[in-house]
């Protein structure tokens, strides 16, 4: 049986996503390459925009003394996709490191359901205290398996939409794109998992 002191919804939020804040840092950076590069048509501009951007964000989060979790992981990501663009002189590549990471993302969650243990149980157990007790409570087996099937779609409508972009070529589209099914996606997907959660672990 799980605690029934549940998270609040922004509590929640904040432990998992880095919290408003971390959502828009996230966003931040490929904002700024997209609107440049489709504009100026000036692809070191764009990247070297981005890295600027990047760089702000990560030192405005020292100063407060924030969680860096998400800023730092955003960060890196951020300089690899940079470091890969330039290497390669194609504005579309900016975009391949998340398109494999949803991609890695959506085969992990999928084969976590495979085996019958929805990974996303293990994670939403981690934070309220109670990382594999869920597994003794049938219905909140039946939550954590009904979000992670939400993820699995997420991940996976993400790389469907994306993936012809890109072997396209078609910047213009392709930012806006990845920008919305980004946190506007994750959000609604992280809010309708919060509310499927709280649901179970009150019957529970």
């Amino acid at each position: 049986m799980e605690n029934k002191d549940s998270l609040g919804e922004k509590e929640l939020l904040d432990k998992a996503l880095g919290g408003w804040r971390g959502l828009v840092d996230s966003a931040l950076p490929s904002l700024l390459f997209v609107v440049i590069f489709v504009v100026q048509k000036d692809l070191n501009l764009a990247l070297i925009t981005s890295v600027v951007a990047g760089v702000i964000l990560l030192v405005i989060r020292l100063f407060e003394k924030k969680s860096l979790t998400q800023v730092i992981g955003g960060f890196f990501g951020l300089l690899f996709s940079v470091f890969l663009t330039w290497r390669t002189n194609d504005a579309s590549n900016f975009f391949l490191t998340g398109i494999i990471t949803n991609l890695v993302y959506g085969i992990v969650l999928f084969i976590s359901l495979i085996v019958r243990r929805p990974l996303l149980g293990y994670l939403v157990g981690s934070l309220v205290g109670n990382t594999s007790g869920w597994l003794q409570d049938q219905l909140l087996v039946r939550a954590y398996t009904t979000i992670t099937w939400i993820w699995v779609g997420v991940f996976s409508i993400r790389v469907g939409v994306q993936v012809p972009l890109y072997l396209a070529d078609n910047i213009a589209v392709l930012g806006p794109i990845k920008i919305f099914m980004g946190w506007p996606l994750y959000l609604f997907a992280a809010w309708i998992s919060y509310r499927i959660v709280q649901t179970a672990r009150k019957k529970s």
